[in-house]
């Protein structure tokens, strides 16, 4: 069967403004998988179409059938317009992304919670041990979700502000290994090399650390999993 491009998804992409690579970041997919829909080299699965329609409220059904305009999935089924799209914005994900994100979050702690807890409980002697199956499952979809809505800037960014000095002790060789990592972060912590140091001498330096990306682990103090040096704090030059 041949396949025919899709249309309406083209359409619906236009309708709300959005380049092709904008729309995918929207939905989590790569920019070819948009391109392959609207030229008809792949269809859309159930599973993007189902996105879709919840990013935007288009009907769905009608969206995979490629029909050459998309339509709302408002009762009165008409055609699709930017401010459909804005009236679902609103009315389905509140007036601000923060807003919403923030309300989600309570649903999502509590599905983990039931989740992890049903995880841990027995069902039966060859369904024991589940736990660290799901827990995996859970820091896989994490990592896939950082990057197929490119959010690591963002996610960086919130455990910047989670920065806090501390002092460190080491030896000169642990702090020199440091600095070849990254010379920058301790020269504005105020480490210098002294070639006269030996590598075992001992130094304490105070610095500025920040949690590290480790999902399933904690990343706030006391005790975040993986620590990084803060990177310096950004001056503007007059």
């Amino acid at each position: 069967m041949n396949k025919q491009p899709n249309e309406a998804i083209r359409a619906l992409r236009k309708i709300i403004g959005q380049t092709q690579a904008e729309f995918a970041v929207m939905i989590g997919v790569s920019k070819d998988a948009v391109v392959s829909w609207e030229t008809g080299r792949n269809q859309v699965s159930e599973t993007w179409v189902r996105r879709i329609a919840l990013a935007t409220g288009v009907d769905g059904k009608l969206l995979r059938l490629g029909v050459s305009v998309p339509m709302s999935a408002a009762a009165d089924g008409h055609v699709y317009t930017a401010a459909d799209f804005e009236r679902h914005r609103q009315s389905e994900w509140g007036r601000t992304d923060e807003e919403s994100a923030r309300r989600w979050l309570e649903h999502c702690v509590d599905t983990l919670e039931l989740v992890l807890l049903a995880a841990a409980r027995p069902g039966g002697d060859k369904n024991r041990q589940r736990l660290p199956g799901v827990m995996d499952s859970f820091m896989q979809w994490a990592e896939s979700v950082r990057e197929d809505f490119q959010l690591g800037p963002q996610i960086d960014e919130q455990l910047e502000q989670r920065r806090q000095q501390m002092g460190m002790t080491q030896e000169y060789r642990d702090w020199r290994a440091m600095n070849r990592g990254n010379p920058e972060g301790l020269k504005a912590s105020g480490f210098v090399d002294d070639p006269a140091k030996g590598d075992r001498e001992i130094l304490r330096l105070p610095l500025e650390m920040v949690p590290g990306w480790s999902p399933g682990r904690s990343m706030k103090w006391p005790k975040p999993s993986i620590m990084k040096l803060a990177k310096p704090p950004f001056t503007q030059r007059g």
